[in-house]
């Protein structure tokens, strides 16, 4: 099914090789919209251009093909891995991005801090820190972890709050803490009751159950009465959580159930269940509007993307339906778990029942994607008609400017694609000092560097949003004007009372070129919401920006201090240990561990938090 654009393909695609690989289809401004992998190159690229029916997104995808490069690989494992390296390198359109998804939170526990905390965060990192999750529901993970600090009493505060404390906080007098900061818990108690922590966290809840009743038992033979009584009310609301995760068990240890639902046309839904020791551990919906393939493409396309980006693999995964490289997947898995993986698609039983389990929270989720969708598309429409735009806009970027007196300006720029937050388009952009408190001037700096010389028209918004009225619109448009771009702009004000002041009470004014007046847009329409959550979310993003480089510019200038650390050195200590409270905890061996410091610098940064202290302390 060629086009009058990929017309020329087919005699290239026809001398395709036979042999296993990679395919990468381009578009007209080169790039990478697709990347797939197959046992015959040539077969499969040809597939994409005969006059048979495909789905709508197929088609639709193959009119925009005009280049593809293909790359030989010795077998079917190699080029399943030289696929899932490809599509995290460029993050083609019409593959499957698991980041187009809300982040789930994530437990995270570092055993290598003294008397470790468990802290929620919303993405895993390459550390050595163990993680939990991710977990569908944050308020379910938030009330067992209440549950969870209240029987096992771990510490709450930060590190850099753990390390300046001089006496116990208020958790602490309300016994929700065990006192680690000022010495009231030695450090293997301490321990125990993390690991008790992360072993219910692993889905072993009923393991410590079981031992906190053989404590209980305890404390009440030994008459401390209080104790033992404070471990029943902990065992009774651990229980409550266990209720409402336990499923129908088998016998089975842990696994993960993935389906599906959707068609080739309307898209896809996913849902992934954890079951870890017969106990729901969490669940993960996906939503894939766009994948340019079939339900049998997609599984082992999510397997990939989901495992790949450091999730370890239990020893058993549940699939819909079997497919055709399922050993090849396999193999794989068995690979990143360092054991050996099994696919399996049951047809009875309990693990069946997990599998329809699955289909139904797939189903549930595919039609309020479906729905809500529909409801984003209409409400681009109607703003794309307000604005006086050519079609409605797809992507929407808004810029934002924060500073403190012009200390460490930062312009943010976010981005939304379809109405919802697109991260991979989120930018930052640092200004010295001597910029000054001028808005305007960081506002003009910052789009010449957005649409500087590199920037491709392709990559350019189809909005761009201004945080301000008419006068910081009319700025940005003489900017576009002189730069020579035609760049569709619009600007969100505050509304305003009779005397001018801001008033949260007055809907928002929008203005666009050309026009006095404010756009007339009802304050509760889905149009005018829609800009304001763009324009918070640029105001979001621009603070915490700016309080990081301000915080990190102090804390680089602490460690700059040191002979021998500049500004790179000091990041990379930062980046490494996390704070300074961090690299003085350090040893010696973990300093010289630290990219770019070689062993006679690492033991000056040592000698400057250890040396220099005990010869203070040592001073009569």
């Amino acid at each position: 099914m060629t086009t009058p654009d990929n017309a020329g393909l087919r005699e290239p695609v026809a001398r395709l090789p036979l042999e296993p690989g990679v395919y990468l289809m381009k578009d007209a401004a080169g790039t990478i919209i697709y990347i797939g992998k197959a046992v015959s190159l040539r077969r499969r690229v040809q597939s994409y251009f005969s006059p048979a029916p495909k789905p709508a997104k197929v088609t639709a995808m193959v009119r925009l093909v005009t280049a593809v490069e293909v790359v030989v690989t010795p077998g079917e494992l190699d080029a399943l891995v030289l696929e899932n390296q490809l599509i995290k390198q460029h993050r083609p359109r019409y593959n499957i991005d698991l980041k187009d998804d809300k982040n789930y939170p994530y437990v995270r526990l570092d055993r290598e801090r003294p008397f470790p905390r468990l802290e929620v965060v919303r993405r895993r990192r390459p550390d050595r820190a163990e993680y939990f999750g991710p977990y569908p529901s944050a308020g379910a993970l938030r009330e067992t972890l209440a549950v969870l600090q209240r029987q096992f009493r771990l510490r709450r505060c930060r590190d850099r709050q753990f390390t300046n404390r001089l006496r116990p906080c208020l958790n602490y007098q309300m016994n929700l803490c065990t006192g680690p900061c000022c010495g009231h818990i030695a450090a293997a108690d301490y321990d125990r009751q993390v690991e008790q922590a992360a072993l219910f966290l692993h889905g072993r809840g009923l393991e410590v159950v079981q031992r906190l009743r053989e404590a209980m038992k305890e404390r009440a033979g030994a008459k401390e009465y209080e104790e033992a009584a404070r471990i029943r009310d902990g065992i009774a609301a651990l229980e409550r959580v266990l209720s409402a995760q336990q499923v129908d068990r088998g016998g089975e240890g842990d696994l993960d159930v993935l389906n599906l639902a959707g068609d080739d046309d309307r898209g896809y839904a996913a849902y992934l269940l954890q079951v870890r020791g017969g106990m729901v551990n969490g669940g993960r919906p996906f939503f894939f509007p766009r994948f340019a393939g079939s339900a049998a493409e997609l599984v082992p396309a999510l397997i990939q993307e989901y495992y790949g980006d450091r999730q370890v693999p239990p020893p058993l995964i549940m699939v819909p339906e079997p497919f055709a490289e399922q050993e090849v997947v396999a193999a794989w898995l068995g690979g990143l778990a360092g054991r050996r993986v099994r696919l399996q698609t049951p047809r009875r039983g309990h693990k069946a029942r997990l599998l329809a389990m699955a289909a139904d929270n797939a189903r549930v989720h595919f039609h309020q994607q479906r729905d809500e969708h529909r409801d984003m598309d209409r409400v681009l429409a109607v703003l794309g008609r307000k604005l006086g735009l050519p079609a409605a806009p797809a992507i929407i970027e808004c810029i934002d400017v924060s500073n403190l007196g012009g200390r460490a300006p930062v312009a943010s720029l976010v981005a939304f694609r379809n109405g919802r937050p697109w991260k991979e388009g989120y930018r930052q952009f640092n200004f010295d000092d001597g910029t000054g408190p001028d808005d305007y001037a960081i506002m003009a700096a910052t789009i010449a560097r957005r649409f500087s010389s590199g920037a491709m028209a392709v990559d350019w918004p189809d909005l761009l949003l201004i945080d301000g009225g008419r006068g910081q619109l009319a700025a940005v448009v003489r900017i576009l004007e002189h730069l020579g771009l035609e760049v569709p702009a619009a600007a969100i004000a505050k509304g305003r009372d009779q005397r001018g002041r801001k008033d949260s009470r007055a809907g928002d004014r929008v203005f666009i070129p050309g026009r006095q007046n404010p756009v007339a847009l009802h304050r509760h329409s889905g149009v005018c919401l829609l800009l304001q959550q763009i324009r918070d979310e640029a105001h979001r993003f621009a603070v915490s920006r700016h309080r990081q480089r301000r915080r990190s510019l102090t804390l680089e200038s602490e460690l700059r201090a040191i002979p021998g650390i500049g500004e790179r050195r000091a990041r990379g200590l930062l980046e490494r240990f996390g704070s300074v409270a961090g690299v003085r905890a350090a040893g010696r061996e973990e300093l010289v561990a630290c990219p770019g410091l070689d062993r006679r610098t690492a033991s000056r940064v040592y000698d400057y938090f250890h040396v220099a202290a005990s010869e203070i302390t040592s001073t009569p």
